[in-house]
C-alpha cells in the first residue's frame, strides 16, 4: 500500500507515471486496483507551438471566403419602373386570391368527403355487428337508413 501512495505523490508532484500494461499489452482500469497503474490514466497532452511567419509563407492568412462583393452597376443607375412592379404585384395578389378560394372549396369537399366516410364506416360496423347477432346475411337484408334495422320481406 506504501507502494500506491508513493507512486501517486511522485505522479501528482512530478508527473511521473509508469504504464504497467497486462501480458498483451492492454491497459486496464479498475479505480478500486491496489495497483497504482490500473487506478489512473494518463494522457500525454502534446503543446503545439506554431511559427506564424511559416505558415503565412505556405498558405493565405487572410479570410476571403466572407469579403462583401462589390456590385458592378452602381446602385443610383438601377432605374425602377414602380408601374410595372405594381402590375406584377396586382397579377399575384389575382393569382393568391384565386388560390386561396381554391384551397377553401378544397377544404369544405374534403370535410364533406369525410363526413360521408364516416358515415359509411359507421353502417358498415352496425351491418357487420347485426349480420354477427343473426338478424341478416348481406346488406339488403337491413334498411338503408339508421339504425339500419332488419327489413322483414314479405313471402310470396
Amino acid at each position: 500500500m506504501a507502494e500506491f501512495s508513493v507512486n501517486i505523490q511522485n505522479f501528482q508532484r512530478y508527473g511521473i507515471y509508469i504504464y504497467k500494461p497486462d501480458d498483451v499489452g492492454n491497459f486496464i482500469f479498475n479505480s478500486s486496483s491496489a495497483d497504482f497503474s490500473r487506478a489512473y490514466f494518463a494522457f500525454p497532452l502534446q503543446n503545439f507551438l506554431y511559427n506564424d511567419d511559416k505558415i503565412a509563407s505556405f498558405y493565405d492568412v487572410n479570410f476571403t471566403e466572407f469579403a462583401p462583393t462589390i456590385p458592378a452597376t452602381p446602385i443610383s443607375s438601377v432605374v425602377v419602373n414602380t408601374d410595372e412592379m405594381q402590375q406584377q404585384l396586382d397579377v399575384v395578389t389575382q393569382e393568391n386570391t384565386e388560390l386561396k378560394s381554391q384551397l377553401d372549396l378544397l377544404i369544405s369537399q374534403t370535410n364533406t368527403f369525410q363526413q360521408d366516410s364516416q358515415d359509411l364506416a359507421n353502417k358498415q360496423v352496425i351491418l357487420e355487428l347485426r349480420k354477427s347477432l343473426g338478424q341478416g346475411r348481406v346488406n339488403s337484408d337491413f334498411s338503408e337508413d339508421f339504425p339500419y334495422a332488419p327489413v322483414r320481406k314479405e313471402k310470396p
